[in-house]
């Protein structure tokens, strides 16, 4: 709680600034029409959904500019606008990355809650980010946590920068989880080496490189994660494609596939994004989630609409 009081006391007085701070509000609304079948039945289910909306605000306040030194921030909070819900699990809205932090030329210091540097190692391969096909549904470490320290290096040659993470458990054991990563981001290339130690019962390896051409991505994730318990090692993957058609379409292919989470489990998604405006998209993708426990089976039918601010 002193945390939290701590952060919004500094973000107060950092919007308070307005001739010296660079504030920006932002947002996404984002619904579809899902058509749901479970089990191998011929019984569907149609819902209107939310996709894990948000609005935030986020910015800096420049010290000095003989030292590049900012105080940033950032507060950022998820919604339901098709149920009429906002209520979170321990607040009004559902807390997202939410943080207070300084940016000097050594690097970048921030505390709050943050996704993790494994998370954010993905580079983006994930197609269907916060949709029903998220490879959160497959494998570990899409980890978004409290009571957060973390460090990001400057860029050494332009392309490679660091990443560290300290997490306090919530255990009483008193240990913490700690997040790395290596990021290179060159022109033909990114590709990021990321690991998790002690996170929520298991240690974790992850490997991604996502190679842009012409008008196409190609992504690839390997990774594997050892339960501390048992020891025991599993492994899993993500092979995305897209490829942009005609001047505002882009079609998604994407495959997971892990023990992590679901036995044998195996999610396939083709897609298809049309850019109505700059800010304004409809999708349509059509997704099957395949496990050797078929109560865990479904495909999923869905037509949707995204609104970025």
């Amino acid at each position: 709680m002193l945390q939290k009081n701590f952060l919004i006391t500094c973000l107060i007085l950092v919007i308070s600034f307005k001739a010296s701070a660079s504030n920006q509000i932002y947002g996404r609304i984002a619904i579809d029409l899902q058509s749901m079948s479970k089990n191998n039945t011929i019984s569907t289910k149609t819902d209107v959904v939310s996709n894990k909306s948000k609005i935030g605000i986020k910015g800096k306040f420049l010290f000095s500019d003989d030292f590049n030194f900012n105080l940033i921030y950032q507060a950022e909070y998820g919604f339901d606008p098709v149920d009429g819900k906002a209520r979170g699990d321990d607040g009004t809205f559902k807390q997202r990355n939410t943080f207070l932090g300084i940016e000097t030329d050594l690097g970048t210091l921030f505390a709050g809650n943050h996704d993790s540097a494994f998370k954010k190692s993905q580079l983006k391969i994930d197609l269907y980010n916060d949709l029903a096909p998220d490879i959160q549904n497959v494998i570990h470490g899409e980890n978004r946590l409290e009571d957060f320290v973390g460090y990001t290096s400057p860029k050494y040659l332009g392309t490679i920068s660091a990443t560290f993470n300290s997490i306090k458990n919530p255990s009483s054991s008193g240990k913490k989880y700690k997040s790395y990563s290596v990021h290179y981001s060159g022109k033909n290339i990114q590709a990021a080496i990321a690991m998790d130690k002690k996170m929520k019962g298991y240690d974790g390896t992850r490997v991604s490189i996502l190679i842009p051409f012409k008008k196409s991505q190609i992504g690839l994730l390997a990774q594997k994660s050892t339960k501390l318990l048992s020891g025991i090692e599993e492994n899993g993957f993500v092979v995305s494609f897209a490829r942009k058609i005609l001047s505002k379409g882009t079609a998604k292919i994407q495959h997971t596939s892990s023990s992590m989470k679901i036995a044998a489990g195996k999610h396939s998604t083709i897609g298809f994004d049309y850019q109505l405006q700059k800010s304004l998209k409809i999708f349509i993708f059509y997704s099957k989630l395949s496990s050797s426990n078929k109560t865990k089976d479904k495909d999923i039918f869905s037509v949707g609409l995204e609104y970025i601010f």
